[in-house]
This record gives C-alpha cells, sequence and structure tokens, in this order.
C-alpha cells in the first residue's frame, strides 16, 4: 500500500539559483537514499501557495518514522530550511475509492487537486456518489481520478482527489463544463465542506532525472 508524503514551500526571494541547486544534487538524492522516493516534483500554476510541492511515497509508516528521525534526514531538512519559507508537510493514506496501484513516477502530466472534508454523518452517501458519480464523470472529461487519499498527519482538508491530465489546456477545457460544474456543486451542497482546488504544473526535478536514468538504461 502506498503512503504519500507531501511537502509545501516557497522559495525564499533572491536564494533560487542557491535552492536550484541545492534540490537537485543533495536534497533530493538524501530522501532517495532514506527510503522517501520521490515521484513527483510541481509548482502551484492555479491555487493558493505554498508554490512548490514535492510527493514522496514510502512503504509503511514505520519506515517513514525512522527516515524523518534520522540525523541525515534533520541534517538536510535544516539545509531547506535556510533556503524555503512556508514549509508544511503531510502524510496521506489511500481512500480504498480508487484502484490503487503502486505509485510511480509520471512524466508529462499536470494536476488537478480537489481538497475537502467530508460532513460528519454523511460518509456513506459520499462513497456512494464518488464511485456513481464523480469518478465516471471526471473519466467523461478526460481527467480522471488517479488517486483518492486520506490525510492522517497535518493540517487542512482531510480528502484529496487526486485528478491527472496532460497540460493545463486539458484541464481548464474540463472543469470549463456544466458536468464538473453540477459535480462540485452537488458535492458542496451535500457532502463536503471546506472545498478548494489547485492545478500543479510538474517542476521536471524528479521527472527529468527519471527520465535520463532510463535512457542511460538501454545503453
Amino acid at each position: 500500500m502506498a503512503i504519500l508524503f507531501t511537502q509545501y514551500w516557497d522559495v525564499i526571494p533572491g536564494k533560487f539559483d542557491e535552492y536550484s541547486g541545492f534540490v537537485t544534487h543533495e536534497y533530493n538524492p538524501t530522501l532517495e537514499r532514506l527510503g522517501i522516493k520521490l515521484v513527483g516534483g510541481y509548482y502551484v500554476a492555479v491555487g493558493e501557495g505554498p508554490r512548490i510541492v514535492a510527493v514522496a511515497t514510502v512503504d509503511d509508516t514505520e519506515n517513514l518514522r525512522q527516515a524523518l528521525s534520522s540525523r541525515d534526514y534533520r541534517v538536510i531538512s535544516n539545509q531547506l530550511l535556510s533556503l524555503v519559507w512556508k514549509y508544511s508537510s503531510k502524510v496521506w493514506l489511500p481512500t480504498g475509492r480508487i484502484q490503487e496501484g503502486p505509485y510511480r513516477i509520471q512524466t508529462g502530466v499536470w494536476k488537478f487537486n480537489q481538497l475537502y472534508n467530508v460532513l460528519r454523518g454523511k460518509e456513506e452517501d459520499h462513497r456512494r456518489f464518488v464511485k456513481e458519480e464523480c469518478i465516471p464523470g471526471m473519466e467523461e472529461l478526460k481527467v480522471p481520478i488517479t488517486g483518492g487519499w486520506r490525510m492522517i498527519i497535518g493540517s487542512g482538508p482531510r480528502i484529496l482527489a487526486e485528478c491527472t491530465g496532460r497540460n493545463l489546456v486539458e484541464i481548464a477545457q474540463a472543469i470549463d463544463t456544466s458536468l464538473f460544474r453540477k459535480l462540485v456543486r452537488t458535492l458542496k451542497n451535500n457532502y463536503a465542506t471546506d472545498f478548494s482546488s489547485k492545478i500543479l504544473a510538474p517542476t521536471g526535478r524528479v521527472e527529468v532525472p527519471y527520465l535520463m536514468s532510463e535512457m542511460m538504461k538501454k545503453f
């Protein structure tokens, strides 16, 4: 079962060049060595910040606890915090509503994330709505729900519906439809509170090294 560890931050003004080299050559490799497997790096193209989102997976919560408790993580985290601000992190478990396989690096994709809390007493109705209307509807709009997550550590809305599109235009066309507006209106009026959404663009910091390593395997 995949467990997501997501981190959020903004780069301190004037430190981008130093930050860029540090993340590529020190921070990301250290996380990989600690068993925190990076699967995506994004910036928020539309929606509230922080602007940078780093997505990683771990095998289980105990492995994550050990990694975050290690001296190597404390050192590298302190270095990161000298270059960024508005830092936060969250841990997510699958809701089980989406057919889950191994969470792999996805290249050349954008994310459209919807976040909210389920109204108390509406859990079963919400489950049916997601299964019978949301999942087929977003599939029809060609921005399918590819992950359903429940936050277990962190602050903010506790449900994340992760949709995937090929580009910003594809996502924009999907959400500018009567079908999408109907789905969101039904969700907010009947099953959810604290709703928000974000469109995430890939930074390339995770995807490009992955593609290069895959290419080198062919030589």
